[in-house]
């Protein structure tokens, strides 16, 4: 799957759960859901859903990483993987 797509799926579940987007300097944009700040990167090789539940830490940049997923992961795989962290 393409970055872009990852990206955007990630973004509008965060949007289904409630959360919203915010921009925080200099980490760039953010999703805020029940006082946690998310964010999804993009990497070379993989991408991740980082998250702080500490407003000092997401404006600069200082999340902490969820695993590392693949690129080659389904839609229904991607959202229960943003579920099983928002939903805890």
């Amino acid at each position: 799957m393409e970055k872009a797509a990852i990206k955007a799926i990630v973004e509008n579940r965060f949007r289904e759960l409630g959360a919203r987007q915010v921009e925080l300097h200099p980490s760039g944009i953010c999703w805020t859901r029940d006082g946690e700040y998310f964010k999804v990167s993009t990497l070379t090789d993989f991408w991740v859903i980082e998250w702080t539940d500490n407003h000092s830490y997401a404006s600069n940049y200082c999340f902490e990483d969820v695993d590392p997923l693949p690129y080659e992961i389904s839609e229904q795989e991607i959202i229960r993987k943003v579920d099983q962290l928002l939903l805890q």
